[in-house]
């Protein structure tokens, strides 16, 4: 009786005792697996910025987590609001997201722009130049509150998932593409030669990515200290560091899958290749800018 009893206390202490694992919750977060460079899907596992920051912010804190790939964006919200993940990694904020997400402080400011093929450019100083043109987004995306509202009134707007979207574009079936800049500049990368685009300025408009939790989860209760060590990240640099990082990795993993150049000559490798680096770097710039200068984003269509 003596040794049931202690092999009882046992076996309740292993599963409910404070010093066990087994006792403390693993959150379950999630996140959009087309959005290079923040987050995107590699090896059966998601990579980018946005991963990578969450990773040192839940380590920092001792939080457990696992993380769980959803086949498309739309799908990640949907987990979300059911309550089947308890956060999503980077998602703007708008008034139909607040209603089953919580988010965090800002972390990485991101504009919205207009993709167009080469030679199809049009005068893009306010959102009306978009009204008479079929345009394409990827799924489950949005723009912003305002401009959210402003498709659904005004625009003829179909969205896909974004490959079909950029095919959509190429093939010439949508006369504009809306798409989040740092997702611009790594897809259309490649995109510059042949099959040119051009992307337009000014931008639509700038959206903050934030670490959302659902608001069934008990990981709410960790939001203050999520939203303080967040903080101290981007005060020290490292939402810049890790994007540079992602980015320059992803335009070089685009470029290796890609036979592009080999169909190309010597002589248009090379004038092609000195483009591409002039354009990288005007790229990069414009990221510097935009992590160092938060009070200080690019104009706007309105």
């Amino acid at each position: 009786m003596r040794y049931m009893v202690a092999l009882l206390t046992f076996a309740f202490w292993l599963v409910f005792g404070t010093g066990s694992g087994f006792a403390e919750k693993t959150y379950i977060v999630s996140g959009n697996s087309y959005a290079p460079p923040v987050v995107w899907e590699e090896q059966n596992k998601l990579a980018g910025v946005a991963p990578d920051l969450i990773a040192e912010v839940f380590e920092e804190l001792s939080i457990p987590y696992a993380v769980r790939i959803i086949e498309n964006w739309a799908q990640v919200q949907e987990a979300a609001q059911g309550g089947s993940i308890d956060g999503i990694f980077s998602a703007f904020q708008n008034e139909k997201r607040d209603a089953y997400l919580n988010f965090s402080i800002p972390y990485l400011p991101e504009p919205s722009v207009v993709v167009v093929k080469k030679g199809n450019e049009f005068r893009f100083s306010h959102w009306d130049a978009l009204k008479s043109k079929k345009g394409v987004a990827p799924s489950g995306e949005s723009f912003g509150q305002e401009f959210d509202a402003y498709i659904e009134k005004n625009l003829d707007m179909s969205y896909y998932q974004i490959q079909r979207a950029m095919q959509e574009l190429a093939l010439g079936k949508a006369d504009y593409l809306v798409i989040d800049y740092y997702t611009a500049l790594v897809y259309t990368y490649l995109l510059q030669g042949e099959n040119a685009v051009t992307i337009l300025e000014p931008a639509i408009g700038t959206e903050n990515f934030h670490f959302a939790i659902s608001k069934d989860s008990e990981l709410n209760a960790r939001m203050d200290d999520i939203n303080r060590v967040l903080g101290e990240k981007i005060a020290g640099g490292v939402v810049t560091e890790l994007f540079m990082k992602h980015y320059e990795r992803w335009k070089g993993i685009i470029s290796r899958q890609s036979d592009m150049f080999n169909k190309l000559s010597a002589e248009q490798a090379a004038a092609h290749q000195q483009y591409m680096d002039k354009q990288s770097e005007m790229a990069r710039q414009n990221i510097i800018q935009l992590m160092t200068d938060r009070e200080g984003l690019p104009a706007a269509a309105h």
